[in-house]
């Protein structure tokens, strides 16, 4: 009898044992999905900064139809920031953003804007070689990258524009699609 209490005791032992170590599995797993999650949130936060920035002042040009702006900022950056450099403090991140514009003044699809985000670690004592180095590498090797296509034409509709939309007047980013949002995963 006392044998049988023993061999209870030792299988009970090791079933909360077992229990106890898949729990604390659990609980380091949730540490680490709420860490990705925050990460998420952060990227995917500060680009739809950088595309609600973009879609009402886009980046001037005074070139023909079908010009390509070089990749670059999303947006003016704020007193303290490195310059060109679009980046903004999320939680426990600072996310930057880079843009590169194609544009069809003629067209439904006025703009089309491919945006790359990236973790940034880039001070206002960076220098124009480590801005461009960040903003190379983010490119090749975004955390999210996002592709928007922005009509900036009237609700009313408009014979077709011969030069950029007037960001003084409102007339930028009456329509936006969004066509790729894409996680680098790698």
């Amino acid at each position: 009898m006392l044998l049988l209490a023993l061999a209870y005791i030792v299988a009970v032992s090791l079933i909360v044992g077992a229990l106890a170590d898949w729990a604390m599995n659990d609980l380091n797993n949730t540490t680490h999905f709420n860490a990705t999650s925050q990460l998420h949130i952060a990227v995917s936060s500060v680009t739809n900064l950088a595309i609600q920035n973009i879609r009402y002042a886009p980046d001037p040009s005074t070139a023909a139809n079908l010009i390509s702006t070089p990749l670059g900022p999303c947006w003016a950056p704020a007193t303290g920031s490195p310059p060109n450099v679009s980046q903004y403090p999320m939680d426990t991140y600072t996310v930057a953003v880079w843009c590169t514009t194609a544009t069809a003044f003629a067209s439904d699809k006025t703009r089309t804007v491919t945006l790359y985000a990236c973790l940034s670690s880039l001070t206002s004592s960076s220098t124009s070689g480590n801005v461009s180095t960040a903003m190379t590498s983010c490119q090749t090797s975004p955390l999210l990258t996002a592709i928007v296509v922005f009509d900036d034409y009237p609700a009313q509709g408009a014979p077709g524009q011969t030069v950029q939309c007037n960001v003084g007047l409102g007339q930028c980013g009456e329509g936006m699609k969004l066509l790729s949002w894409l996680w680098n995963v790698s």
